[in-house]
């Protein structure tokens, strides 16, 4: 194997490890009923954030298959350098 891809396939493992810790802590952000978000003037403004932590949660997913698609196209073309 050559040492570029060697680097190439190294960099996609880390990108997916990445990703799986950042989808972990999506799905606890899920959890979460509502954050405070506390405003200067002493006023006290409630967010959901469910629609945010889905939007996140999806665009992780799709880094995942993206990366995992491009390391299988890596390791299994032989013609691939």
């Amino acid at each position: 194997m050559e040492n570029r891809k060697k680097w190439l396939v190294t960099l996609s493992i880390a990108l997916m490890v990445f990703n799986l810790v950042s989808i972990y802590m999506i799905i606890k952000l899920l959890d979460y009923d509502q954050l405070l978000d506390y405003i200067p003037d002493g006023a006290i403004r409630h967010e959901s954030p469910k629609k945010f932590a889905w939007l996140l949660f999806v665009n992780g997913l799709c880094n995942i298959i993206s990366t995992a698609s491009v390391l299988m196209a890596l390791l299994i073309d032989p013609d691939n350098t």
